[in-house]
């Protein structure tokens, strides 16, 4: 994790860019029902999932340090909140010198590239002069427009649960009503996540639980909008190479627009490459009740493919074919 100057690219690594997450989800809480998957709702269970996937994405790159960043405007997560922790990372530029270090609870507040504000904030807890595990950054977004596209509002809390290094990173991080607007779509984030980086000079690998209080993204458009409650336990990790990035996502979340809770994985790691505007490789399966499902299977950067097991019989009942464009906001 090369601590670069502008902290996080966030976004989605890709709707559906995958690359080994794991973990066991707790179970679901007995209150809310189950979405029976059918050939009827399928549109919508994917149209879901996969924008579930995008803001989950979003969350993991608004807190990673890694400078790793993807030109497909579609990976909304990798690019929506770009400089999150920039301005805390502009005050510890060099981790591992003992000399460069910033005051003790230091803060500042930078411009914004077009409009608007970032104030950093950083709270040396220990009082030792240097980031160390129990320090509290924060990072709070006044109408922060960096680019045309892409403005920030909100704040952002990260408590470090370890030592920093150039090679990795670990904090829990609060998310407290951040709205980020990206190609006319509005991502609003509230909730916890605890976040693992890991990075070497060809490989940034990075990972995020959500925490006990849960985490709910809402996303909007003119198309298109749901409100996604993760469920404590979910578990989301991406890798990012030369070239390309994937997304692997474990766990469960309810939908708002589903009218329900259905649990999701990634049988097979769905890739994207740089300058492609979709994955072009990988699924998802999408579990809800009496054990129906969906698979989603990236046929390539343009078209999808959608079975449905409606009886979870493990026989796939339809198979039909659609596009990325159908399924993003």
């Amino acid at each position: 994790m090369k601590f670069h100057a502008s902290v996080c690219a966030v976004a989605v690594a890709a709707a559906l860019s995958a690359c080994g997450g794991s973990g066991d989800s707790p179970p679901p809480s007995s209150g809310t029902q189950s979405v029976a998957i059918t050939s009827a709702n399928q549109s919508a269970v994917a149209r879901a999932a996969v924008n579930g996937g995008f803001s989950l994405a979003l969350v993991q790159n608004e807190t990673s340090n890694g400078a790793t960043t993807s030109p497909n405007s579609t990976v909304v997560a990798e690019r929506l909140l770009q400089h999150v922790l920039r301005a805390a990372v502009n005050q510890r530029k060099s981790i591992a010198s003992a000399t460069a270090h910033p005051d003790t609870g230091s803060s500042e507040t930078d411009p914004c590239g077009v409009s608007g504000t970032l104030t950093s904030n950083w709270n040396d807890v220990d009082n030792n002069n240097q980031l160390s595990a129990g320090d509290i950054l924060t990072a709070n977004f006044q109408q922060c427009q960096d680019t045309p596209t892409l403005s920030v509002n909100g704040t952002v809390t990260i408590t470090l649960t370890g030592t920093p290094t150039e090679s990795q990173f670990t904090g829990n991080a609060v998310f407290a009503s951040v709205v980020a607007v990206y190609g006319g779509v509005t991502y609003t984030l509230n909730g916890a996540v605890a976040v693992n980086e890991v990075d070497t000079d060809t490989l940034s690998d990075s990972s995020f639980t959500v925490a006990s209080t849960g985490l709910t993204v809402g996303i909007a458009s003119t198309g298109y909008s749901d409100s996604i409650a993760f469920d404590s336990g979910m578990v989301a990790a991406s890798s990012f190479l030369a070239g390309s990035s994937s997304l692997t996502l474990t766990g469960s979340f309810t939908s708002q627009s589903l009218g329900g809770r259905v649990t999701i994985s990634t049988p097979h790691a769905l890739l994207q490459q740089n300058g492609d505007a979709y994955p072009s490789q990988g699924s998802v399966l999408i579990t809800g009740a009496s054990g129906s499902t969906l698979l989603v299977t990236a046929l390539n950067t343009t078209q999808v493919q959608l079975q449905v097991d409606a009886n979870g019989d493990g026989t796939v009942d339809s198979t039909t074919t659609t596009t990325w464009t159908a399924l993003i906001p």
